[in-house]
């Protein structure tokens, strides 16, 4: 599965964002490899990796 051709306006960009905040770890490091580390999803998730200093 790949979400490179995902585009997000806006709103739901941060909708997304605000909803990769609240899972746990596990959760947002599952969802940058569903991704792929690619697109706008993975983005998120890899800020969220970065500010609570996750390592995989």
């Amino acid at each position: 599965m790949t979400s490179v051709g995902v585009v997000l306006d806006p709103a739901n960009l941060r909708a997304v964002a605000l909803m990769v905040e609240w899972l746990d770890d596990k959760a947002v490091i599952e969802i940058y490899e569903a991704a792929e580390g690619a697109g706008p999803v993975a983005d998120l998730a890899a800020e969220q990796m970065r500010v609570r200093d996750l390592d995989f």
